[in-house]
């Protein structure tokens, strides 16, 4: 997954998550993972009203 796939794909999830359209991604975190689990990310981003908010978002493979 390029770099675009995966920006893509944290703003779907947390436009999702919030109802609406968030802005800029300030930060993404992994976090530790266990072999066939998940990939998770802690991601900050302002919210509409300016507040910034911390999601944990989960990455999984279907197959």
């Amino acid at each position: 997954m390029n770099p675009i796939e995966l920006r893509a794909l944290i703003h779907k999830d947390l436009n999702a998550q919030a109802g609406t359209q968030c802005r800029d991604i300030l930060t993404v975190e992994p976090i530790l993972t266990v072999p066939g689990e998940p990939v998770r990310l802690r991601v900050q981003a302002p919210d509409p009203m300016g507040a910034i908010r911390t999601d944990l978002i989960e990455i999984s493979e279907e197959r």
